[in-house]
């Protein structure tokens, strides 16, 4: 049986049990960490899509721009989870497929969701069907497909920018592994060729 030494000067001794432990509180510090961050940039109404347990759609609801979040996901366990747990006024949790939200909103959501599809269909039909202005996406910025069977691409900024020609990217920035970007809709009467570069940028 393993002895337990927290700390020495130059070490650091951890049984397996508690280097796991340690991890997986590490990883969800990052998803915390991750919604916080993009939670200034959120205004109205929001989808939070493939919201799983609803932490993340409780830190968005606690942005005063934020009128409304509608968190949804197709587990219904994860859902039913949420509204026990992260019920608020602002807030409301669907069990349900994304093709099926015809909704109107302001601000889209969707952290470390877009590599789980094989292609951009859904959430580009999503975007248009909903008339989204506002659309945030987070996705690994490593290769991850060889060890995450989840995963089914590898992505990097000019996929996104590629996917939606319609919007413009505005902002994005890493945090630890991940990429995130951050794109608002082109202005309507304006001639499509004056951002033509800039969505390469």
């Amino acid at each position: 049986m393993a002895t337990k030494k927290k700390k020495t000067i130059e070490r650091i001794y951890l049984t397996k049990e508690e280097f796991i432990e340690i991890e997986g509180e590490i990883r969800f510090h990052e998803h915390l960490r991750r919604y916080a961050s993009i939670r200034r940039f959120c205004y109205g109404k929001v989808l939070d899509f493939a919201c799983g347990s609803g932490y993340g759609s409780f830190i968005l609801g606690a942005n005063p721009e934020v009128n409304e979040v509608i968190g949804v996901d197709r587990d219904k366990e994860a859902i039913k989870w949420a509204n026990q747990e992260y019920a608020h006024p602002k807030i409301k949790y669907l069990a349900e497929d994304i093709n099926n939200i015809n909704d109107t909103f302001d601000t889209l959501v969707c952290l470390e969701t877009i590599e789980h599809f094989d292609n951009d269909k859904i959430l580009q039909n999503l975007v248009k069907r909903c008339n989204i202005k506002n659309i945030i996406f987070s996705f690994p910025d490593k290769k991850s497909t060889h060890f995450n069977p989840f995963h089914l691409r590898d992505m990097i900024l000019q996929d996104i920018v590629d996917a939606f020609p319609f919007h413009l990217v505005y902002h994005s920035f890493r945090n630890g592994d991940v990429q995130f970007v951050l794109m608002m809709k082109l202005p309507e009467n304006a001639p499509f060729h004056i951002f033509r570069n800039l969505r390469d940028l």
